[in-house]
């Protein structure tokens, strides 16, 4: 099963799982799935086509489906337009990982199958029990990277507009289900994604899990969104240089809000990446300093479909044209393509 091999732990919060990654339980592929080596290819046959016309792919690695919600004719249409080659589209709202593989079938060269978003109250009422699923998801083969599970998140804006706080997330991520996931993310080779709002009193405690588990691999949602700033006086792009050379997995998305955007619950600009409306020259200097650790990403969910067009585009124009010719091929796609496969891009 290529890099996506399962361990077997005895001690700790990740034996839970032992039972649903024993190499004996594989289950058998799905008919009219493609096999992970036919689906690498035409993931590569898209990319390519979109490089051979001199523009620049992006795979766009944090995206949440709602199957019967989100409108993939829609969807696909805007991939065509933005040379988005794919997306990793992370189902929500069901009782596994289904909906994921189902798009695959549909569209193989634009989807790429992924776990559960730890988006909504499967997650949030029983974090433990959907990491084991998604450990069973894993362990058939099928699935190539997993979504995103918020350990603390504020309510989102259109939550916010709604006086809507049932996304006012806190789950320990030091406790079962985060030793598990970054187990499991270890165990496997599959990468992952948190939501973890950045506030100094929370540092410590991801500092401590990426030390404890150096082969997971973690991708950090919404490089320099700080939503409270009262609360995230110690990050910036120092902060994030010194947490990448000492942590070997952590990797970054580049989901932000718009320049001055404003969350209405602190009155904060949330995104810290720009200045004056383009990106900060500081930030424009760890990109390409690190450029193998950033990920391009939407953050689309159902709610602000509308909006896919326009904040992709704002991360080309804002932040990948910003950089050399090297980061913006890695961070664009290159780097996704490494996370999803295990490989190394190559033209």
């Amino acid at each position: 099963m290529d890099r996506r091999k399962f361990l077997h732990h005895s001690a700790g919060a990740a034996s839970a799982l032992a039972s649903l990654i024993s190499p004996a339980t594989t289950l058998a592929q799905p008919a009219g799935l493609p096999s992970r080596t036919a689906a690498m290819e035409g993931w590569r046959r898209r990319l390519q086509a979109i490089l051979d016309k001199g523009r620049l792919p992006i795979i766009d690695m944090e995206a949440t489906y709602v199957a019967g919600t989100t409108n993939i004719g829609q969807m696909v249409a805007w991939m065509d337009e933005l040379d988005v080659a794919q997306i990793a589209f992370a189902p929500a709202f069901s009782p596994n990982s289904e909906p994921s593989l189902e798009l695959h079938r549909q569209y193989p060269g634009y989807f790429i199958p992924t776990t559960s978003s730890g988006e909504f109250p499967r997650w949030w009422n029983n974090p433990d029990a959907f990491v084991s699923r998604v450990a069973a998801d894993l362990k058939t083969g099928n699935y190539f990277t997993m979504g995103e599970h918020e350990f603390r998140h504020y309510p989102s804006p259109e939550q916010v507009e709604a006086r809507n706080n049932a996304r006012d997330i806190t789950i320990a991520l030091d406790g079962p289900a985060g030793q598990a996931l970054f187990q499991l993310s270890e165990d496997t080779g599959t990468a992952f994604q948190i939501h973890y709002e950045i506030e100094d009193r929370l540092l410590p405690v991801l500092e401590a899990m990426l030390a404890r588990y150096p082969k997971a691999l973690v991708i950090w949602c919404h490089l320099g969104m700080i939503r409270y700033p009262d609360r995230g006086k110690t990050y910036g792009p120092d902060y994030v240089a010194s947490l990448i050379t000492r942590f070997p997995g952590l990797h970054f998305d580049l989901a932000v809000p718009r320049p001055g955007n404003i969350y209405h619950p602190s009155g904060a600009q949330d995104s810290t990446l720009y200045r004056y409306g383009w990106l900060a020259k500081d930030w424009q200097a760890l990109l390409e300093k690190f450029p193998d650790r950033f990920v391009a990403a939407s953050d689309y969910r159902p709610p602000v479909e509308k909006n896919y067009p326009v904040a992709m585009a704002r991360q080309r124009k804002l932040i990948l044209e910003s950089l050399g010719e090297t980061a913006r091929h890695k961070i664009a796609y290159a780097n996704a393509w490494r996370l999803v496969t295990g490989k190394a891009w190559e033209a």
